[in-house]
């Protein structure tokens, strides 16, 4: 049976008008087709901002549709494209198909870009422009003209230039001849240069402050010497917060002040670090630090180290002398006391150091150390004095803060003994220690570590028992008892080694945000004359981390040494590099 023509409209139009679906749309799903990349997405982000149809309003959310494509398109370069939009209604939802036909790019004609004022010969300007990306015969992008705008605004308050205005900025498009110009004129007026610097709070600290600064008064302004010596004084063990700003509003006279805004760190700290090593049993740290004693920034700090095989306390006092960041000098007095296998040891300890940053970011320590040490090595008793004038390099870089994803740590240390200059014997040591951390996409993570040592002496036998090497632990090989890998004598004591040799390879996965998991293979030796056996330890670990560092568990067992130890197990909190 066939319905009339006018009967089948008013039918359409009631179940259009009055039924619950036409009132009750609640997703709105996009099909798209004939654009990809960067233009897709920037369609979907321009449609995502479109709100449901309510009702039966489809026209005008037809309307929306289109003109949210057209501006979208735009900014690629596109004016005059053919879209076309088809609504359909799924239950509930209301899928739009989209096909866009792109149709001719804008190309530019006239492009006309001008730096006025003293940056016109500016270096940094200079460069710029000759990297400019809007060039004539180029397509037309909206996002690069005003990225390159933008870049042009920021430099001018990077260098000093904040009176800088734009005379004119500006594109013109004929779509008709599918052409485009370009006006960009830029006056960037005088540069500045620093003037004072001010302490917005009354502090000890200002010889310190006034000693990290990272620019002259009369210097031509820059950014980034006011981020520096912001970083600076942030970094300095001085400081729990630190900001350094231009004040812009109170510029004059081609000059802009600096304010500086300091919280100093308490006047006592306090860390405390806990563990336990199946090899040691417990072990803890417990550290106070003054970081304030007198107006020139001298520190003081302790720390005292306990486990069931050593205890060590050191007292440092620092003097800075000219940068309290990287020119430091240093008074270290410290105690040992080992008792560990075949090991008994009391060691005093004096030591003067000349710390100094290069460059090149190395830390290097000129030192001279005085040490007094009584002990028992195997059969073998007994004491020394030693002076051993040193130098050291350091050298850490890493990124990612507390959990690092990429690192470098380097240590190079050398150090002498002569009875012309007050030791008992002629000895020379030399010990390194480099590690590297990478990964891939941050979830494969590698770790490698290479401990070298050589002691230059005619008898292992005269070298007091705490310079000799010994390998095995959670910070050696793994697997063996603390300081188990070295020479014995002919009744099988432990005597210590002239040489070390020791590496270690690690993988660790990311199985969740806060937790890694991995694998591991330690080998190594301490030797005489490398007769003994390559030790070599494998186990696995978790990793936890924390905003004070990872908490670490590793179990590990020997592999292929006469050992009595079955394994061990290792529970710290420590830096991966």
């Amino acid at each position: 049976m066939k319905i009339p023509a006018i009967f089948a409209f008013v039918l359409f139009l009631s179940s259009s008008v009055f039924s619950s679906s036409a009132f009750a749309i609640s997703s709105v799903d996009f099909d798209i087709e004939g654009v990809s990349g960067d233009i897709e997405d920037n369609v979907n982000s321009y449609l995502s901002t479109i709100s449901i149809p309510k009702g039966n309003n489809y026209s005008y959310f037809e309307s929306k549709v289109r003109q949210s494509i057209i501006e979208s398109i735009q900014v690629f370069g596109f004016y005059r494209p053919d879209i076309t939009i088809n609504l359909t209604l799924d239950d509930d939802e209301l899928i739009t198909f989209i096909k866009i036909k792109l149709g001719e790019r804008v190309k530019l004609s006239a492009v006309n870009v001008a730096i006025n004022g003293e940056a016109k010969h500016d270096p940094s300007f200079v460069k710029l422009l000759r990297e400019m990306p809007l060039q004539s015969g180029g397509n037309l992008s909206h996002a690069n003209y005003d990225k390159f705008k933008a870049d042009i605004s920021k430099l001018a308050l990077a260098r000093g230039y904040f009176d800088g205005k734009w005379v004119k900025s500006e594109v013109r498009v004929s779509v008709k001849k599918s052409s485009a110009d370009i006006d960009l004129i830029f006056d960037s007026k005088q540069r500045y240069v620093f003037g004072e610097s001010v302490l917005s709070n009354p502090t000890k600290s200002e010889s310190v402050v006034s000693e990290l600064t990272t620019f002259s008064v009369g210097q031509e302004y820059e950014s980034h010497l006011v981020a520096e010596y912001s970083l600076a004084l942030f970094n300095s063990r001085y400081f729990q917060s630190a900001s350094v700003i231009p004040d812009i509003n109170g510029r004059s006279d081609g000059k802009i002040p600096i304010i500086i805004t300091v919280i100093n760190h308490p006047s006592n700290t306090y860390e405390v670090g806990v563990g336990y090593l199946s090899d040691v049993g417990f072990r803890g740290t417990l550290g106070w630090k003054k970081p304030w004693i007198n107006s020139r920034g001298d520190s003081v700090s302790a720390e005292f180290e306990y486990s069931t095989v050593q205890q060590e306390f050191t007292f440092d006092y620092d003097i800075p002398i000219e940068d309290p960041i990287t020119n430091i000098a240093k008074i270290q007095f410290g105690f040992q006391r080992k008792d560990n296998e075949d090991t008994e040891s009391k060691l005093f300890t004096l030591q003067l150091q000349r710390q100094f940053e290069l460059e090149s970011k190395w830390l290097r320590t000129w030192f001279i150390k005085l040490e007094k040490e009584n002990f028992v090595q195997g059969s073998q008793v007994g004491s020394s004095i030693m002076v051993l004038p040193g130098v050291s390099f350091a050298k850490t870089t890493q990124r990612g803060g507390v959990d690092p994803y990429w690192g470098n740590q380097q240590l190079f240390s050398f150090e002498a003994a002569s009875p012309y200059w007050g030791a008992d014997i002629n000895m020379a040591k030399f010990q390194s220690r480099t590690k590297y951390l990478r990964s891939i996409d941050r979830t494969h993570f590698f770790t490698t570590r290479v401990d070298l040592g050589a002691i230059y002496v005619d008898e292992i036998e005269s070298v007091p028992a705490s310079m000799r090497f010994f390998a095995g632990g959670s910070q050696s090989i793994r697997g063996y008892q603390y300081e188990t890998v070295t020479p014995v004598d002919a009744d099988n004591a432990y005597i210590g080694g002239r040489y070390l040799t020791a590496g270690s390879f690690e993988y660790g996965y990311q199985v969740a945000e806060k937790w890694r998991v991995g694998v591991f293979a330690d080998a190594g030796t301490s030797t005489n004359d490398f007769s003994e056996p390559v030790s070599i330890g494998v186990g696995t670990g978790i990793r936890w981390m924390t905003p004070i560092g990872p908490v670490k568990v590793d179990f590990a067992v020997p592999v292929n040494s006469d050992t009595d130890t079955k394994y061990t197990f290792h529970l710290y909190i420590g830096p991966e590099l």
